[in-house]
């Protein structure tokens, strides 16, 4: 059941098919061909994008697209600092590893800056992984090519969008490769893990949001052998709010819950934010959530900033980071050991 439930081994948008077809151009559902590998068409759901010739200065306009840069080698010009005006601890330790510089750092809170990336004068723009690339194609494809994907798309989709782009098939490849192989080694290590479901919760100031809804990219999880809860199923990307009359939908095996603002996990002691928040974490001990089952039996670890940021931003390098980082803390939540 475990392996089955795998899906590094290449996923629907077809890795293997942006490694095997040389100057094919892949996105999510959909593809356009070149007779080599540029110049190199490549289709999105907000349009068309051509590069011409090899890139060598790229931008990026989210954490996952400069992760994925990175992880196949590439050295971005300018990118989105993931928090306090920082990378993130996975993509900084590459870069030391790999020996490239930090790129200019943009604050991305109100999206892509526009200005900063055509002052730095791209080849390519990578936004596979920026949210809202409908609302900034256009702009952005007013300064250079812009790589996007469908809103679902999971890391290996934009791995394969970004590989294709720029004609880095092998070392796609061979990331996935190596998180794959983590991955089953941490699944042999967890044997616990096998089919037990999960959760994913973040705490809002009104509701939770249900973040393992259906269709989300559950890869990290399926990968190490655990499974969606049931309750995914009545939750999507447009519809996952979870009220408080609602919160044993939270009861699976494994509860995994980020508060607002809680630094290392301190929950209510971390800032006002967690003040105005439906549930801190001192409230897990009052009754009424005690009533839930994975609640009670504490079959839950809440979740710091950074390792939230990580689930959220799937990419080569936060799996990887993840994959050293997270599984013993599941493991405690299985056993009910906080």
């Amino acid at each position: 059941m475990r392996i089955e439930q795998r899906p590094l081994a290449l996923p629907a948008l077809g890795l293997t098919a942006v490694l095997a077809l040389s100057g094919c151009s892949l996105l999510p559902n959909q593809a356009s061909h070149a007779k080599g590998p540029y110049p190199q068409t490549l289709d999105s759901p907000y349009g068309s994008t051509t590069i011409k010739t090899q890139p060598e200065k790229i931008a990026v306009t989210s954490s996952v697209d400069f992760d994925i840069a990175v992880a196949l080698g590439a050295d971005p010009v300018i990118a989105p600092a993931l928090s306090g005006k920082k990378a993130s601890p996975w993509a900084m330790e590459a870069l030391d590893d790999s020996g490239m510089e930090t790129p200019t750092l943009y604050d991305p809170k109100k999206g892509p800056d526009a200005e900063a990336i055509r002052e730095a004068e791209p080849d390519v723009i990578l936004a596979t992984g920026l949210d809202d690339a409908g609302e900034h194609f256009d702009e952005l494809s007013d300064i250079a090519p812009v790589v996007a994907a469908e809103d679902d798309a999971t890391w290996t989709d934009r791995t394969a969008a970004v590989a294709t782009a720029l004609n880095k098939g092998q070392e796609a490849q061979e990331v996935v490769e190596d998180v794959t192989g983590q991955s089953e080694k941490a699944a042999d290590h967890h044997l616990e893990f096998e089919d037990t479901t999960y959760a994913l919760a973040d705490v809002k100031a009104e509701s939770i949001d249900y973040l393992s809804y259906a269709g989300s990219d559950d890869s990290f999880f399926t990968g190490i052998g655990m499974l969606q809860d049931s309750a995914a199923q009545d939750y999507s990307a447009q519809k996952h709010s979870v009220t408080k009359p609602q919160v044993d939908q939270l009861d699976a095996d494994v509860l995994l819950i980020h508060f607002p603002d809680s630094g290392a996990g301190t929950g209510a002691d971390a800032g006002s934010g967690a003040d105005q928040a439906m549930l801190d974490e001192d409230e897990l001990e009052d009754p009424f959530y005690r009533e839930v089952k994975v609640i009670r039996g504490k079959h839950y670890t809440v979740l710091d900033d950074t390792t939230f940021a990580a689930l959220t931003n799937l990419s080569p390098l936060s799996y990887d980071w993840l994959l050293h980082n997270l599984p013993d803390d599941l493991s405690k939540a299985e056993q009910g050991v906080l």
